[in-house]
């Protein structure tokens, strides 16, 4: 009787896996505000709306990395926490950027964002913008972790090179 072997899993933190995907999301969404800004889109509700996927693929990408080096599917509350954490990594900084930005370097372009933010009708100013920048983000980073988390949980269940059968 052949005694089987198991193969050690590599044990990969989810909470430095999440600070790295969230400082990689932190430098993609300051490269994108700054873009936006350069090419005048700051007024844009839909250049907005890509900080949604910017966040969507680091969030991802943590999940993929994660999943590349320990098991092929990613337990639920691990999952949990490496979204939260690339989320509040990400978002966080983000915001104070926004804050720091708006209120020193372009108070100009602060009256741009009246129809984008949050609070509409209301003067808008640096803290406003950035706590609506912070709500909107862990709102949007919340639901990309429960939705993938769905994904990565269930979705993976054969193993690595395994190809999936058409017919």
């Amino acid at each position: 009787m052949a005694s089987e072997t198991s193969i050690p899993v590599p044990k990969v933190a989810t909470e430095v896996t999440g600070l790295k995907a969230g400082l990689l999301t932190l430098g993609s969404l300051i490269i994108y505000f700054m873009v936006m800004k350069y090419f005048n889109f700051m007024d844009s509700a839909m250049a907005w709306a890509v900080n949604f996927v910017i966040l969507g693929a680091g969030i991802i990408a943590s999940f993929e990395y994660y999943r590349s080096r320990t098991t092929l599917n990613v337990d639920y509350i691990p999952g949990l926490i490496l979204g939260t954490i690339t989320t509040a990594v990400a978002v966080f900084p983000f915001a104070f950027f926004i804050y720091i930005f708006f209120s020193q370097a372009d108070t100009l372009l602060l009256p741009l964002l009246k129809d984008n933010v949050l609070f509409m009708g209301e003067e808008i100013t640096p803290t406003r913008a950035a706590f609506a920048t912070a709500i909107e983000g862990l709102c949007s980073g919340v639901v990309v972790t429960f939705i993938m988390m769905q994904y990565f949980r269930s979705g993976f269940k054969r193993k690595k090179n395994e190809k999936l059968m058409h017919g």
